[in-house]
């Protein structure tokens, strides 16, 4: 049977979205999605968090996010979360987990202005 590891976020982009193009000339885009949420606990004196997450959104999906989004843009991301490990040069295992969009709904979508070189 097949585990399930799918997430819906809907925030706010924290910067610009990274093109990159990889091995093999796939592209790649990436982005980091703010999400705020009130906390439950009446005894917090803070009563928003914030989480933060970063997506890859591949191909088309992504040349689409480079060229339409920017800081600040309302999205809606809809992907599988992967775990990514490593071990350091010293031999230390880390991992990060981010999120690999399926889907991405522009919320406030505005063609970005051309960077004047």
């Amino acid at each position: 049977m097949k585990n399930l590891s799918y997430i819906i976020l809907d925030g706010n982009l924290t910067s610009d979205p990274e093109e990159k193009t990889i091995a093999g000339g796939k592209s790649l885009a990436q982005f980091t999605v703010a999400v705020n949420h009130s906390q439950n606990n009446p005894e917090s004196k803070d009563k928003d968090d914030v989480s933060f997450f970063e997506v890859d959104a591949w191909e088309k999906l992504g040349e689409n996010c480079v060229e339409y989004l920017k800081k600040g843009s309302k999205v809606t991301v809809m992907g599988n979360l992967k775990q990514n490990r490593w071990k350091t040069p010293e031999g230390e295992t880390k991992s990060k987990v981010k999120v690999t969009a399926s889907t991405v709904r522009f919320d406030s979508m505005r063609k970005r202005e051309e960077k004047v070189a």
